[in-house]
């Protein structure tokens, strides 16, 4: 299946919004890089839905339960509970 080109800009601003999220945890603010990365596999999950690759679907939606759960710590527990 050929990918149009708006799933192809989908796929390369996730990926982009990903590694940004990355980047952001790791220079110290784990609070910020949690959400971003969130929105990252919300794209990742559109795209997989508009793609048929349910398989990128399905992680995207169990990394983003794993986001949610370290935004949880972060954000409302505080820095203490995120190590």
């Amino acid at each position: 299946m050929e990918r149009t080109r708006f799933q192809k800009a989908l796929e390369i601003v996730a990926s982009i919004v990903g590694v940004v999220a990355l980047f952001i945890t790791a220079i110290g603010f784990p609070q910020v890089g949690f959400v971003v990365a969130l929105f990252a596999s919300m794209l990742y999950a559109v795209y997989g839905y508009l793609t048929k690759q349910y398989g990128i679907m399905v992680s995207s939606l169990i990394y983003g339960t794993v986001e949610v759960i370290g935004i949880i710590r972060w954000v409302f527990m505080g820095k203490g509970h995120g190590a």
